[in-house]
């Protein structure tokens, strides 16, 4: 072994840590093994420092008692833990700081198997680990006195008495990620109050916190539940044992036996258990699904309550006392009441079994479908429905969950919660789809089609009148199709084809001749005519009423129809009183007039309108006396 030792000049004679490391260091090179090589002492700072792997180093500072471990990697596998460098400053280290690179604190490194011997760093306090330690391995701080520890997220694995004995160690927090607690990893700690395991637990190996006073754990579904894990922790008085936890045998010498896992928790009075498991049955006995583990609560004396809220347990160990020594899954001691499902498999079982009688069984509701209608609505997305209907679920799952607290509910209220859960899912609505699109599509629509072919018009029409205004947002894109139908159909509107009407009017010469085109009620034309010939261009297919008019003559109508091209029109005004339409008024005119006065021969159409020179809108006397009175030069008609 080698050694170097030095200090400041005039400073060596009064450095007595110096001194007391180079007798103590020369007494053990008497006894180390040749795995100890060699550590050095800085001589500003008096800090030890040395190797403990490959690529790992180990640093020691004597006036804080910080033991820092760096590098890469892992320790040196298979040391004792005499025979580390570090280990004749046992008793200064208070505190062992890893930094990040390192990856596994090995087997031994301050902890040792043999129970019976002193702590081998009594004064080892607290515990720093870095991100990159993925292991603790066994016995890696066992009898350490360690108060406390600083876990890092990244450890996975926590080995065989890696705590064991850590009798001033009171609590932990366990890191997320942490999968594997092998056996004992806390037996005999001081460890009290909450066990808080994380969800990433996989495993708990047998006897990991046997004889601790942990107050409380939190087991989750699924994971592995190792022999007499629990054993002898007397201050828990309440557990809950969730469903699908797996059993194996506790191990023991050449022996596999039961698994015992809170085998004499003398405080435990109330157990809930949430579901059986899969049990190891030892000696070639095969695996037993939906069981409780053997000699689970044996020892138990205080337990008063066992509530089982599963329907389908159909193992567990068959009650036995043999000798005065209570066996089988449930310790009867204090003669405990089953709270069960009645005529289920459970009851079956336990009555089987011998743990049943007519005193100690309190039948309860079977809530497992009102636990799971509540689990499952919870974890619905609802994001998409409408607020009233959203608070309607709300409530119905807050209801079922008060169901679930009251231990007292009937079955038909759990049964009744069940069916409110059900029927606010059912009616779970959502909102209306976005018509805007639509309304957008809409207002391009012409505000007169008529101008348009009768065909696409009513293409038009009919996609505005196909809108459905009742669809919601998981109909968004049949909403969407309303728009881009209503825009493909104003898209494609055709204005009906323009047409004209020409021709010819006859009316006494020097007359102002006016042509006025009427449609709907209204004037949509007016021209003069010139010649006697006349031209009305650009009419939209459709029918019209053109009226002819002119000084002193009678207005005349004619009704027309333009399609497409030209309409060839010919007409003809009279002036008032030329019934006959020679162009004259004579006595003619005044027989024809007088005759219709006197219902002799009646006139109609454009004569009717001829003979009406007072224009009042009849034909009389008066008419044919005033037309008679032109013909004969005595008063005239203008």
């Amino acid at each position: 072994m080698k050694l170097r030792c030095s200090a400041k000049k005039n400073d060596y004679a009064g450095n007595s840590l110096c001194k007391k490391f180079i007798s103590g260091l020369l007494a053990v090179a008497l006894l180390a093994t040749a795995n100890i090589s060699s550590f050095a002492m800085d001589s500003d700072n008096f800090t030890l420092f040395g190797k403990c792997g490959e690529n790992a180093t180990w640093s020691f500072d004597e006036s804080t008692g910080v033991l820092t471990i760096s590098g890469t990697g892992n320790m040196y596998k298979n040391t004792p833990v005499d025979q580390w460098e570090y280990y004749p400053l046992r008793e200064s280290v208070k505190e062992v700081v890893v930094e990040e690179g390192i990856t596994s604190i090995t087997v031994f490194a301050f902890g040792q198997r043999e129970y019976s011997q002193p702590s081998a760093y009594p004064n080892l306090t607290k515990l720093s680990l870095p991100s990159s330690v993925r292991s603790i391995e066994n016995y890696a701080f066992s009898k350490a006195g360690l108060t406390s520890i600083e876990f890092s997220e990244g450890l996975e694995s926590i080995g065989e008495s890696a705590f064991s004995y850590t009798t001033k160690l009171t609590s932990i927090d366990l890191p997320e990620g942490l999968k594997t607690i092998a056996p004992s990893a806390f037996t005999h700690s001081s460890l009290t109050g909450d066990l808080i395991l994380p969800q990433s637990l996989n495993d708990i190996g047998q006897d990991a916190f046997q004889f601790t006073d942990i107050t409380s754990v939190n087991l989750h579904e699924g994971m592995s539940l190792g022999g007499a894990a629990f054993a002898n922790c007397n201050s828990l008085k309440e557990v809950t044992i969730p469903k699908n936890l797996t059993y194996p045998g506790r191990g023991e010498i050449n022996m596999v036996r039961s698994n015992k896992a809170f085998i004499e928790c003398k405080g435990l009075e109330t157990v809930t258990i949430l579901g059986g498991g899969t049990v190891k049955i030892p000696l070639g006995g095969g695996d037993k699904e939906n069981g409780l583990a053997r000699e689970m609560f044996r020892g138990c004396t205080s337990l008063k309550v066992i509530i089982i809220k599963a329907d389908d347990i159909s193992y567990v160990e068959a009650y036995d006392n043999r000798g005065g020594d209570i066996l089988g899954t449930f310790d009867m001691t204090n003669n405990p009441t089953f709270y069960i499902y009645k005529d289920s498999t459970t009851e079956a079982t336990l009555r089987n079994a011998g743990y049943l009688t007519d005193t100690n069984v309190v039948y309860i509701a079977n809530k497992s479908a009102l636990e799971e209608a509540v689990k499952s609505a919870v974890d619905m997305d609802v994001s998409q429905y409408t607020a009233e209907s959203v608070d309607a679920l709300n409530k119905a799952i807050e209801d079922g969950k008060s169901v679930i607290e009251d231990e007292g509910a009937s079955q038909e209220k759990a049964d009744n919660a069940v069916k409110a859960i059900k029927d606010a899912i059912d009616g779970l609505k959502y909102p209306p789809a976005d018509y805007t699109a639509v309304d957008e599509a809409i207002a391009k629509v012409p505000d007169d089609l008529s101008i348009y072919t009768n065909e696409t018009a009513k293409a038009v029409t009919a996609a505005v009148e196909a809108v459905d205004r009742t669809k919601d947002i998981t109909e968004q894109e049949i909403v969407d199709g309303y728009a881009k139908a209503i825009e493909d159909a104003v898209a494609a509107l055709e204005l009906k084809p323009l047409g004209s009407v020409s021709g010819t009017v006859k009316a006494p010469e020097a007359n102002n001749i006016t042509v006025e085109v009427s449609a709907n009620g209204g004037v949509v034309y007016t021209t003069g005519v010139a010649n006697g010939e006349f031209t009305i261009p650009e009419l939209e297919s459709g029918d019209y009423e053109i009226t002819f008019t002119a000084e002193n003559c009678a207005p005349r109508s004619y009704n027309i129809t333009v399609k497409d091209g030209n309409v060839e029109l010919s007409a003809e005004i009279h002036l008032y009183g030329d019934i006959n339409g020679d162009r004259k008024i004579t006595t003619t005119d005044v027989g024809l007039a007088n005759a219709h006065a006197k219902e002799i021969k009646t006139l109609d159409g454009y004569e009717l309108t001829v003979s009406d020179v007072s224009k009042d809108g009849k034909v009389t006397t008066a008419d044919a006396g005033a037309i008679n009175s032109h013909a004969q030069g005595v008063r005239t008609l203008w």
